[in-house]
């Protein structure tokens, strides 16, 4: 067994899975932010120690561990260069885990463990070139080359939530401005029906706001599925971005499949119908979105099956 932490600036998402990359056990539960790195650490721990007496499953039977995070990662280092949302900056976090599990621990950039994940089970099975991004609070970008997680210099790789496809956008936690991410998340759906909301545009989104304080992107894509025209503009405008951004990312790299997933990716057809149609504008003619781009498979599990994965290939090399 494997315990493996796909961990967001909003969630854990804690799995125990088995080398077949069956999960047998998991667990999704607030990121303790507030309580910095012990706090997340402690919280890696309890989950750990409550997953194994609910399998009733010894500490012997478990192999390693892996850990997926939103940010920059030197995976032979073991080190967590930069997460901005998270706060953390030059984190040795394998030496620091050993100080709370007693295994072996590997750590990769979360989009990259959900890419690894839908090549092996998922979306992207059978393509050894693959692009898989993720739509969540962020944007991650995971790049997959002859089969195997394309890292880069100091982890860059694959971090097409900070392209910049706005000018004079709004400021992004990495501290520049117009990135992908805001205007394209999750979160920056929920920031543009507010601000709709506040505008005061005529939407539905407003009653929403009124009931319940604020709003998610949730409430824009139901808003937008059910004909509401401010929230259709909200979506189709962060389908610009992301078409652009991806058919650019794809005369780069040219993958056999990008494979979109993450939360804001349940919108289905309503947010992927109008990416693939500027991804088609935006890219040769002779490439066409709809044989490229697909939803992923595997949900919000795809980053805890890759992190199965990883831990699998690297005690192979121990």
């Amino acid at each position: 067994m494997y315990l493996c932490y796909d961990l967001g600036g909003t969630n854990i998402k804690a799995g125990l899975i088995d080398k077949s990359g069956h999960i047998h056990n998991k667990k999704n539960i607030p990121t303790q932010v507030e309580g910095n790195l012990e706090g997340v650490l402690q919280q890696f721990k309890d989950i750990a120690d409550r997953m194994l007496e609910e399998n009733s499953i010894s500490k012997e039977h478990i192999l390693g561990a892996g850990l997926g995070v939103p940010g920059f990662v030197d995976m032979e280092k073991g080190v967590v260069t930069t997460a901005v949302n998270l706060g953390w900056h030059d984190v040795p976090i394998t030496k620091r885990l050993a100080e709370y599990l007693p295994y072996p621990a590997f750590v990769i950039n979360d989009a990259n463990a959900a890419a690894l994940g839908e090549m092996w089970k998922g979306a992207g099975q059978n393509y050894r070139d693959l692009m898989c991004i993720t739509l969540g609070t962020g944007i991650g970008g995971g790049v997959i080359i002859n089969g195997t997680v394309h890292n880069g210099t100091n982890g860059y790789a694959g971090e097409v939530g900070h392209i910049r496809v706005k000018d004079h956008g709004r400021r992004c936690n990495c501290g520049k401005t117009g990135c992908l991410e805001t205007e394209a998340s999750a979160s920056a759906l929920a920031f543009y029906g507010e601000k709709a909301v506040r505008d005061g545009v005529a939407t539905m989104l407003a009653d929403k706001m009124k009931d319940a304080g604020t709003i998610t992107s949730k409430d824009v894509v139901e808003a937008a599925a059910f004909g509401d025209a401010a929230a259709q503009e909200i979506v189709n405008q962060a389908a610009y971005y992301l078409g652009f951004a991806l058919a650019n990312m794809y005369m780069v790299i040219a993958p056999g499949r990008i494979v979109i997933g993450g939360g804001l990716a349940a919108a289905g057809d309503i947010l992927f119908k109008p990416v693939i149609k500027w991804f088609n504008e935006f890219s040769l003619t002779e490439i066409k979105g709809e044989e490229i781009i697909y939803p992923a498979q595997l949900g919000n599990d795809a980053g805890m099956i890759g992190l199965a994965r990883l831990v699998d290939l690297n005690l192979k090399t121990l």
